[in-house]
């Protein structure tokens, strides 16, 4: 038979199944019974960074041609733990007790002529004390401590300062306890025995200055041992006083600054540095027992 305008000999029946089409959906996922459900699957090229469930997400991954980023580090990380201290503290010499020590190094000593760069380093015994307070000198005697250059004035702290000043028995900050704790074991290069000066009324030590021509300084006592507070006397000088020198350094000596005569000589707030050995007034110093606070 002839169809009219040409049309194909096919059945419409045939037509509708030779037509295209589209690929069926991809099944849903499998059902998730969690509290947490897992993200929906991804189809593109690069895949989407894991899921993260802490406080501080790291950064989205990386995907150029560049070098990528640092490595991200949790701002509550611990830091790394501080590298372990040295000390040149150790021991000079024990006779019995139960403490067992190791052996002392060697003692190694730098000499020239000029004082500031002349070290000594003496036996320290590597001991911690207890801790403290200032209480533990209240009932220990107190010394006073002056110059030949002017007897009349004392050592004292003024405004975090070492200075002289004229002599007051019952000014606290003229008092100060000669602490011997070290002194058997601890000595200058000459074999003099080492104590601290530590006032009576703040607690503090003197402590060695930076260096020549600089205050001395002060600081609270330490805990444990500290070569930086401890000091020694000369031998009489002839005159009933001695010098006072530092224990790793006796060309560096106590002086009361400008307060020999040709200077002007001391007066209320004369400043305490140290000085290499001039052989003034000023530098001669006389350590006596000091009478309890309210005697006469």
């Amino acid at each position: 038979m002839e169809y009219p305008h040409g049309h194909p000999n096919r059945h419409h029946g045939r037509d509708r199944r030779e037509e295209e089409y589209p690929p069926p959906a991809r099944p849903p996922p499998p059902p998730f019974y969690g509290e947490n459900p897992p993200p929906p699957p991804f189809y593109g090229e690069n895949p989407p960074p894991p899921p993260f469930y802490g406080e501080n997400p790291p950064p989205p991954p990386y995907y150029g041609g560049n070098e990528p980023p640092p490595p991200y580090y949790r701002e509550n990380e611990p830091p790394f733990p501080p590298p372990p201290q040295v000390t040149n503290a150790y021991h000079s010499s024990h006779t019995g007790g139960a403490e067992n020590h190791p052996p002392p190094p060697n003692v190694s000593h730098q000499s020239d002529n000029n004082p500031h760069h002349h070290q000594h380093h003496p036996h320290f015994p590597s001991i911690h004390h207890n801790s403290h307070e200032k209480s533990e000198f209240t009932n220990k005697p107190s010394v006073r401590v002056y110059s030949k250059a002017e007897t009349n004035y004392s050592l004292t702290i003024r405004d975090g300062k070492v200075i002289l000043s004229p002599s007051n028995p019952s000014d606290p900050f003229q008092h100060w306890i000669k602490d011997e704790k070290y002194s058997t074991r601890v000595k200058d290069e000459q074999g003099f025995p080492s104590f601290a000066l530590i006032n009576k009324a703040t607690g503090q030590a003197i402590k060695h200055s930076i260096g020549a021509t600089h205050p001395v300084q002060l600081i609270p006592y330490p805990d444990v041992l500290d070569e930086s507070i401890l000091w020694t006397e000369s031998k009489d000088l002839g005159d009933g006083y001695r010098s006072i020198r530092m224990v790793n350094n006796i060309r560096l000596n106590v002086d009361a600054l400008n307060g020999d005569k040709n200077h002007g000589g001391v007066h209320d707030g004369t400043t305490i540095v140290l000085w290499e050995w001039k052989k003034g007034e000023n530098q001669r110093w006389n350590i006596v027992p000091h009478l309890p606070i309210g005697q006469k």
